[in-house]
């Protein structure tokens, strides 16, 4: 089994901050996702967030601890800055995606060949993108098995909350958890879409 962890070029071995963790109650992440990226940033930056900003400690790992890790750990790209890819224009969704991949190789010594879209969002541009940038594959957050057939820039995995014990872990890694959601969906709503809410 090997283990993969999905890293933004620009924060780790930095005290940048990720977007999404500011703690401020009166923003609404969810709200933020909606809007363009430039927009967004705007916004964050009246809370005194700024995507380059170093803070006092980081979030993110630090070059010595991935050496220490990389022996067990296989190291891939979450772009740069983790945005809304859908969100960004065709330059800066470019720029998170290619360049994300040419840090941590060049800065790294890694071979980068997968890719994790942020927040699972992407459009049919960002894929066209990752092709491009010489990935071989992706990863989605749409829950679900891969096969032969399964598009290799949409593949599907089923998501584990930070805080599940190893029982859940077990159950939801094995699709178990997945598949009886399915069923209750079918039987009391008549569809087929897995609600990912746990």
């Amino acid at each position: 089994i090997e283990i993969t962890i999905f890293v933004c070029s620009s924060i780790i071995n930095t005290n940048r901050h990720y977007w999404f963790s500011i703690k401020d109650k009166s923003i609404g992440i969810s709200q933020l996702k909606k809007e363009t990226n430039s927009r967004k940033l705007e916004i964050l930056s009246k809370y005194n967030f700024h995507q380059e900003k170093e803070y006092e400690f980081p979030q993110a790992l630090q070059k010595f601890q991935i050496q220490e890790m990389e022996p067990f750990i296989n190291f891939q790209s979450h772009t740069k800055f983790h945005p809304c890819l859908p969100m960004c224009t065709n330059e800066v969704a470019r720029e998170e995606i290619l360049l994300s991949k040419i840090q941590l190789e060049n800065d790294y010594g890694m071979t980068i060949n997968a890719f994790a879209y942020p927040n699972g969002d992407y459009s049919e541009r960002d894929i066209q993108i990752v092709k491009e940038a010489g990935y071989k594959c992706a990863i989605t957050v749409d829950p679900g098995f891969n096969n032969s057939n399964t598009n290799r820039y949409l593949l599907k995995r089923f998501s584990v909350n930070d805080t599940s014990d190893l029982n859940e872990l077990i159950v939801k890694a094995s699709g178990v958890w997945a598949f009886f959601k399915l069923l209750v969906a079918k039987k009391e709503y008549g569809y087929t879409k897995i609600n990912q809410t746990p």
